[in-house]
């Protein structure tokens, strides 16, 4: 295994994807959802970082991820007090969450992409891992933040992830529809070359 090849490149995916994470904190980026409001982009960013980079990469994005909250989010919510103690707690509770569930997307996407050979079963395959990581996400988020502050019933936070689930679901398909094979392939462990036929998955 080519370990120098397996870290730097997961390690680069990572801090790029999480400068987008944190950016979009910094310039309040929205994704319009008509009636329902609107949701960041920032899950997009989580997802694609732990598919790509693996656990290197994910765990940096969602380190970005949880300080772009932090300073530009909650710190417009929280006075000075409340972040030095709710606020810190409550970014530890949710980054321990996104970590679980991005790391369920990684070794997903890597046993996918290992046993698929067309594409629009990888696509499918996909809708399925997004379900996996929100399945684990709000409950998560749900024990984790509220041991730290009151949340909704449950239910209600499942409720109320749908249409992000959906954007996240349906833009992540886009992107992966969009980039040429090649680039499907998990960045962070080296897979034994197959040969390539077109429409398929390839390992390089």
């Amino acid at each position: 295994m080519n370990v120098k090849k397996t870290i730097w490149i997961p390690l680069a995916l990572g801090i790029m994807l999480g400068l987008m994470d944190f950016v979009s904190w910094i310039g309040d980026f929205t994704i319009p959802l008509g009636p329902y409001g609107a949701t960041g982009p920032q899950e997009i960013f989580i997802t694609l970082s732990a598919a790509l980079g693996g656990p290197l990469g994910l765990s940096i994005t969602c380190l970005l991820h949880e300080l772009g909250n932090y300073y530009f989010d909650l710190n417009s919510l929280l006075s000075p007090e409340q972040m030095s103690s709710t606020g810190r707690l409550y970014s530890i509770a949710d980054f321990s969450a996104h970590i679980v569930a991005a790391l369920a997307v990684a070794y997903c996407y890597k046993f996918l992409h290992q046993r698929t050979k067309k594409v629009y079963v990888l696509f499918g395959g996909w809708i399925l891992i997004v379900v996996i990581y929100y399945s684990l996400l709000v409950p998560l988020q749900f024990f984790l933040i509220g041991f730290v502050i009151d949340l909704p019933p449950l239910s209600v936070l499942f409720r109320s992830f749908l249409p992000e689930f959906l954007v996240v679901t349906i833009i992540t398909i886009l992107i992966w529809a969009a980039l040429p094979l090649r680039y499907h392939r998990p960045l962070w462990y080296e897979a034994k070359q197959k040969p390539y036929r077109s429409g398929e998955v390839q390992d390089e």
